[in-house]
């Protein structure tokens, strides 16, 4: 990915990646992102999207397993982004 920077505070950036498995796709997601993201596995809060998506997780299930360490104020804009992405 190469896109243009744009100042910003590191306190803002964020970490996402998806895993897929036999028994679906794990998303890992860590509130601390940037070039010294550091040990993902260790850190990153994990959800697990089964292969049968009628189990997919609720908006609430995402921000509550994801996004713990996120202001609240932005949760709605990250499982927009997270759900949209997962769907690509």
């Amino acid at each position: 990915l190469v896109e243009p920077f744009v100042p910003h505070p590191q306190d803002t950036e964020y970490y996402i990646n998806i895993n897929s498995v036999r028994d679906g796709d794990w998303i890992l997601f860590t509130h601390e992102g940037g070039v010294d993201v550091g040990d993902v596995d260790a850190k990153a809060q994990k959800l697990l999207i089964p292969v049968d998506l009628a189990e997919y997780p609720s908006n609430e299930e995402i921000a509550a397993t994801l996004l713990k360490n996120v202001p609240e104020g932005v949760h709605n804009v990250l499982v927009d982004f997270i759900t949209r992405l997962y769907a690509v």
